[in-house]
């Protein structure tokens, strides 16, 4: 029988065929897996993102409504002792934390009791419900009764200040009397801008409130002037 005969040179040209032939450059399906790994792979980084994005929205409404739950216990023990012994406040013989007021503004369904604060600073009684500010007229008096309250977070009573129009009524009422207030102003201002608290002019009310939600950046501001007082 004759056999071909190959040389060294043919011998290893064909042995180099052969490595070429199962290199995994000429066979797609290695690309084939690396691809579908690749998208293994983003998928569960998409699915895991998805899921820190439910957590921390989860975690928002949680502490939302723990808040909510501690304002409302607050309120709830203000207003029973608002009802029993109600803090004589015309006459500013009120002590930091006391209920001085009632709260009424039909427009956006507020309906709860103010509580004297401490300061400006005075973040724990606020969150007990709306907060009067010290060295501003109570109600009923000459000068500027300013009332601050939270709009996310703690009951959030000046949740929809800002529906609050020109001619809406917004109502105080104290220990003898019962104050009623009408819009005429509303402003967004700065954190720094003071002078919502100024005291001249005519007997008014002024609300205040983180602006926009979530955010302390600015302050919106409704403004009121009493038109009638009535004794209780």
């Amino acid at each position: 029988m004759n056999r071909d005969k190959h040389g060294p040179d043919e011998e290893a040209a064909d042995a180099d065929a052969v490595v070429a032939a199962a290199s995994p450059r000429n066979d797609p399906l290695p690309r084939q897996e690396k691809r579908r790994r690749k998208g293994k792979i983003l998928i569960i980084v998409g699915l895991s993102l998805i899921f820190a994005g439910l957590m921390a929205l989860a975690s928002i409404y949680a502490y939302i409504y723990y808040t909510d739950r501690k304002a409302a216990s607050a309120q709830e023990e203000l207003r029973r002792q608002w009802e029993e012994d109600p803090a004589p406040s015309e006459g500013g013989d009120v002590s930091t934390g006391d209920g001085i007021a009632r709260i009424i503004s039909p427009r956006i369904g507020l309906d709860a009791i103010v509580v004297e604060l401490w300061g400006l600073d005075d973040a724990e009684n606020l969150k007990r419900g709306p907060g009067h500010i010290p060295t501003t007229a109570y109600p009923g008096q000459a000068g500027n009764c300013v009332i601050s309250g939270h709009r996310t977070t703690y009951g959030a009573p000046f949740r929809h200040i800002e529906q609050l129009a020109d001619g809406d009524e917004i109502v105080l009422v104290t220990a003898g009397n019962r104050y009623t207030y009408e819009v005429f102003d509303q402003r967004i201002v700065l954190p720094t801008d003071l002078e919502v608290l100024e005291q001249e002019g005519e007997p008014k009310l002024t609300l205040t409130a983180c602006h926009p939600w979530y955010s302390a950046a600015q302050r919106i501001v409704v403004i009121a002037r009493l038109v009638s007082s009535e004794l209780l």
